[in-house]
């Protein structure tokens, strides 16, 4: 956000910095180099204190600038972007030139012809906003003045004329003819094609250039509102079952962030009223919805899944559970889905089946067939949770730790969802010491300052905390495993133990590094920095940057050295962005420098820095931008 420091509304106060808040660094870049190219021309400035310009673009634009409350600048233009251009900087700087060559700015005149033309525009706004209230009124008064006084041959006359040169009025007059003689044999199926014409349509946007296609089902969804309102329930559900096995073939085919999705699950909505209004019975509804809902794969057909959610008695939830369970009997999937995907669809129809179960009040169904999917598919977590939610503790246990040994290798998230129900349970039990023995195995599996900080908390309720961070750090440097250590007191969890990895080094820099920066250790933090392998390409740990900010104030020579480096190495990138992140550091190295009165010293790195780079024009004009000095004073 922009900073709002400024107690005046002076432009003279404005630094580079403030115009990068205002504008972002890009358009500042391209607001100067207008000013310096001569765009700005009748600079002038109103009785209230605002800068009004031409500046000359693609064509010359009238601009206004004024200073906000918080002292920032604010801009309205002509020009297609509107507000805060570059157009606006460039008028900006030109003011600054102006006031360091002590030119006087003239006074605007009241009937400026710039005013007029940015006055204009804020009453467009308003009128556009008071046409978008009064509008829909307007128009269907005027429509109504109109058709009051024809005669029946002159309105049909009319209606046939429209007709012709609106098509998709002439389709509505004959859907609704069709609906009116009960005739809706013809309606559905020339719907039923529309559907399956614009399913073959591919969605795609090319955010670039601005230019896509989205398949448009308002039509559709219309025509099925009708067709519902007129009682054809069934016939709607019939046209929903086509527009969800083609609409999910073509979300799949469509390249344009879910807008084609968009289309489809607007129509969702009628098809989930024609299925409550429908001539199925209960269990056949759900059966329906739940179809529905197992085979989208992209949340199109949300909306019928409520039907899933609403009350139904208990008779029919256990109807559909019993149909449920026998397709789970017989579950089988194609032999070109993968063993994950055969697993998560399995996974999906048994969740609707506990679903069932719950609302059935059968809830003593429910544990055994966990049981029993959990060896199947590896759903231990779905079981575990369901155990611990029933306080089944002790079964829960048994569970986790074959579930751990099932899942370790190929599905290791589930493997430490169920470590984490264990310190669930043993946090309840308030059982500390094993709570604090899970933590330190999770720091093994994962070094990190997070598990290192969960360790810190579970061990100092037990008072062990000086004594485990010993044996943790120890870890990291020797790899050896704490409870390998001598001395070492904590209980075992019943859990498996980490293994060593080949693919762990030791001394972990990089986790001591980040461990003696959350401890602030600054020493240790140099002492492991100077330990980091020299070829830059193996040293992926702790960012400089994180590093310097850690030890600037203990030794801000190395700090200030670190954020050269970094600076350096991206202006060898020869890339403007890259200029952009280099002065970023040199900025925070200038600080400490300027807090260490040495700004000589700073300044005779800078201009060394300049001659080396000489020819690199942007890395210039940011050098001499980077400072938060007002503009006027610099220049």
């Amino acid at each position: 956000m922009p900073r709002r420091k400024k107690l005046n509304n002076s432009f003279a106060e404005l630094t580079w910095n403030d115009l990068n808040d205002w504008a972002g660094n890009r358009i500042v870049s391209r607001g100067k180099s207008y000013q310096q190219q001569g765009r700005v021309s009748e600079l002038a400035e109103t009785n209230t204190g605002e800068l009004i310009a031409w500046v000359e673009g693609t064509e010359t634009y009238a601009v206004k600038v004024r200073m906000d409350k918080q002292g920032m600048p604010d801009s309205v233009c002509t020009c297609p972007y509107g507000i805060d251009c570059k157009h606006g900087v460039a008028t900006v700087l030109e003011y600054l030139e102006y006031q360091e060559k002590n030119r006087k700015v003239p006074k605007a005149k009241k009937n400026d012809k710039r005013l007029k033309l940015l006055d204009d525009i804020n009453e467009d706004d308003e009128l556009l906003e008071d046409d978008d209230l009064f509008e829909t009124e307007a128009i269907l008064e005027t429509i109504d003045d109109l058709l009051k006084g024809k005669t029946k041959t002159q309105l049909i006359d009319l209606i046939l004329e429209l007709s012709k040169e609106y098509p998709e009025i002439g389709e509505d007059l004959a859907d609704r003819k069709h609906l009116a003689s009960g005739n809706t044999k013809t309606l559905i199926s020339s719907l039923r094609r529309e559907i399956e014409e614009i399913g073959e349509e591919t969605g795609w946007q090319n955010y670039w250039d601005g230019k896509g296609h989205t398949p448009d089902y308002s039509n559709i969804q219309k025509k099925l509102e009708n067709l519902l309102d007129a009682g054809q329930a069934d016939d709607v559900l019939s046209l929903g079952e086509t527009l969800i096995q083609v609409g999910n073939r073509q979300v799949g085919e469509s390249h344009d962030d879910g807008e084609t999705a968009m289309e489809i699950y607007a129509c969702m909505p009628i098809v989930t009223k024609a299925l409550e209004q429908s001539s199925l019975t209960t269990v056949e509804k759900l059966i329906w919805a739940v179809d529905v809902v197992l085979k989208d794969e992209y949340d199109t057909f949300e909306p019928i899944a409520e039907y899933l959610m609403q009350s139904h008695n208990k008779e029919d939830w256990s109807n559909f559970a019993d149909r449920l369970l026998e397709r789970l009997k017989s579950f089988k999937s194609s032999t070109d889905i993968s063993e994950y995907s055969q697993d998560y669809h399995r996974d999906r129809l048994t969740d609707w089946i506990i679903h069932a179960l719950e609302h059935a009040g059968r809830l003593k169904e429910i544990v055994p067939l966990c049981e029993k999917e959990a060896q199947k598919t590896g759903s231990y977590k779905r079981l575990v949770k369901r155990l611990v939610e029933e306080k089944r503790y002790s079964e829960a246990e048994k569970w986790i730790s074959q579930g751990i040994l099932y899942t370790e290798n190929k599905l290791p998230g589930i493997a430490s969802s169920l470590r984490n129900h264990l310190l669930e349970i043993r946090t309840k039990q308030k059982d500390w010491k094993v709570v604090a023995g899970i933590r330190v195995d999770e720091f093994v599996r994962r070094p990190s300052v997070q598990t290192y900080k969960e360790c810190k908390k579970a061990t100092e309720k037990i008072n062990a905390w000086p004594k485990v961070r010993e044996s943790l750090l120890t870890y990291l440097e020797t790899g050896v495993f704490p409870w390998d250590q001598e001395g070492w007191l904590l209980p075992e969890t019943g859990l498996d133990k980490p293994k060593a990895e080949s693919r762990k080094t030791f001394p972990m820099i990089s986790d001591l590094i980040d461990i003696a920066i959350y401890e602030k250790k600054p020493d240790q933090v140099l002492r492991w920095y100077d330990q980091r392998p020299k070829q830059r390409h193996i040293w992926y740990g702790s960012n400089e940057d994180h590093i310097a900010t850690a030890v600037q104030e203990h030794t801000p020579d190395r700090a200030v050295a670190m954020w050269q480096n970094i600076a350096e190495g991206l202006i060898a990138q020869v890339k403007p962005k890259s200029y952009h992140e280099a002065v970023i550091y040199l900025k925070k190295a200038e600080k400490v420098m300027v807090k260490e009165k040495r700004e000589k010293e700073w300044e005779d790195y800078i201009n060394g820095l300049k001659a080396a780079h000489v020819r690199k024009t942007r890395l210039m004009e940011l050098l001499d931008e980077r400072n938060d000095k007002p503009i006027l004073k610099k220049r």
